[in-house]
C-alpha cells in the first residue's frame, strides 16, 4: 500500500513539473509576439504607409515645359501660374518648371517627367508640345502658343482633339483684328484683304478675315498676289473701287514690301490694319495683338477642368478665342488724318516709335 502511494506521488510531481514547463514556454512565446507587434508599428515601412494614407486628396504633379526664351513664352508661363494661384490650386500641385531651348535636352527632361509619375504637362511652344505628345499617349497634355495644332498633328481636330492633347492656340487673331476696324472706324463699309497667293497660312488668314468682315456688315474683296507687280496692280484696283480699309495678315511677302503699302496708304488716306505688332511698327495703322498671359490663364482653366473636373483632353476643344491688346500707330494715325471715336480711345494703346537720343552736336546746338 505504502509502495503504491509513493508511485502516485511521483506521477503527480512529474505532472506538476511538466505543467510548469509548458506554462513557461507559452508565456515566453506570448511576450515575444507582443514584442514583435510593437516593433512592427515602429518600423520605417509602417511609418511610410501611414504617411501615404494621410496625403492630401487631389494632389497632382504638374510639369511645365517651356522651350522658347522670348517674352511671349514667359507671359504664357506667368499667366498660367497667376491663374492657378487665383483659383487656389497651387497648394494642390507639385510644380516642376523646365525652361530648355536645347531640343535634345528638352526631350530628355520631358522623358524624366513622364518616368517620374507626372500627372499632367503644360507645354509652351510647338516643339515642347510635339515632343511631349510623341513621348506619351497617356499623360494629359495642355499646350499653349501653338498656331495650328490640327495641321501639325497634335490633335485630330480642334473641336474634338480625340487623344491626350488639347490646349490654347496662338493663331493670328484675325477675327479680333477685323472687329477692330468697326471699333476704330465705325463708318467703314468696304475693305480689301491682300495676301501672298502661295503662302498657305496667309491665304487662310485672309479668308477668315473676309468672312468676319461680312459677318459684321462690311463687304470684302480678296486680292491674292504673287509678286510685286501683282501687288501694285491690286493697289490700283483698290483705289479705283474706293475701298475704305485694307487688311493684311501675317505675311512675309507683304512685310518685305511694306514700303509700297505704306506709300499707297498715306497718299490715298486708306488705313492698313495688319496681323502683328512688328508690321505696325513698320508703318501700318493698327492691329490687335494677342495677350500671351491670357493664353496661360486659359490653359490653367483647362488644367483645372482635367485634374479637378474629371474632363478628358479628348473632348476639350482647342481654345482659339483670344484676349487681345488693340494698338494704334499714333504717327500713322496723324498722317492719315484719322480722329478716333471717344469710345475707341479707352480700348486702344497708342504706339510711338522710340526717339533716338540727341547727339552731342544737337545738344550743343540747342544750348
Amino acid at each position: 500500500m505504502k509502495k503504491h502511494l509513493i508511485v502516485v506521488m511521483n506521477i503527480v510531481l512529474i505532472a506538476v513539473v511538466i505543467g510548469a514547463i509548458i506554462f513557461t514556454v507559452v508565456n515566453a512565446m506570448n511576450k515575444r509576439s507582443e514584442s514583435e507587434a510593437t516593433a512592427a508599428t515602429e518600423s520605417p515601412s509602417a511609418a511610410v504607409e501611414t504617411q501615404s494614407v494621410t496625403m492630401p486628396e487631389n494632389s497632382f504633379k504638374v510639369g511645365i515645359i517651356q522651350n522658347g526664351l522670348g517674352n511671349a513664352s514667359k507671359d504664357c508661363y506667368e499667366g498660367f501660374i497667376t491663374e492657378l494661384n487665383e483659383r487656389g490650386l497651387l497648394d494642390k500641385m507639385e510644380i516642376v518648371y523646365i525652361v530648355e531651348d536645347n531640343k535634345e535636352m528638352c526631350r530628355d527632361k520631358i522623358q524624366k517627367l513622364v518616368d517620374g509619375g507626372c500627372d499632367l504637362m503644360y507645354t509652351i511652344g510647338r516643339y515642347a508640345s510635339e515632343t511631349a505628345a510623341d513621348i506619351t499617349k497617356d499623360v494629359p497634355i495642355v499646350f499653349g502658343a501653338v498656331n495650328s495644332p490640327d495641321e501639325v498633328g497634335l490633335v485630330k481636330s480642334n473641336e474634338a482633339p480625340g487623344g491626350n492633347v488639347t490646349g490654347v492656340s496662338s493663331y493670328t487673331p484675325c477675327f479680333e483684328q477685323v472687329d477692330l476696324i468697326k471699333t476704330l472706324l465705325p463708318e467703314t463699309k468696304t475693305i480689301a484683304t491682300i495676301y501672298k497667293s502661295t503662302d498657305t497660312d496667309a491665304v487662310l488668314q485672309g479668308i477668315i478675315a473676309a468672312k468676319e468682315a461680312e459677318n459684321i456688315g462690311m463687304s470684302c474683296k480678296d486680292y491674292p498676289v504673287a509678286d510685286e507687280k501683282a501687288l501694285k496692280e491690286a493697289l490700283e484696283k483698290i483705289k479705283e473701287d474706293k475701298t475704305q480699309v485694307i487688311y493684311i495678315p501675317v505675311d512675309k511677302f507683304l512685310s518685305s514690301n511694306i514700303k509700297t503699302l505704306n506709300e499707297f496708304s498715306y497718299e490715298n488716306k486708306i488705313p492698313v490694319i495688319c496681323g502683328d505688332e512688328a508690321t505696325l511698327e513698320l508703318g501700318a495703322f493698327a492691329t490687335s495683338e494677342i495677350n500671351y498671359s491670357s493664353i496661360g490663364r486659359k490653359a490653367a482653366g483647362m488644367v483645372n477642368d482635367i485634374l479637378f473636373g474629371g474632363k478628358s483632353p479628348a473632348t476639350l476643344s482647342v481654345n482659339y478665342k483670344h484676349d487681345c491688346t488693340n494698338i494704334v500707330n499714333k504717327s500713322v494715325m496723324d498722317k492719315l488724318g484719322i480722329k478716333l471715336p471717344a469710345t475707341a480711345l479707352t480700348q486702344v494703346e497708342m504706339w510711338e516709335a522710340p526717339t533716338e537720343p540727341a547727339t552731342e552736336a544737337e545738344k550743343a546746338k540747342s544750348e
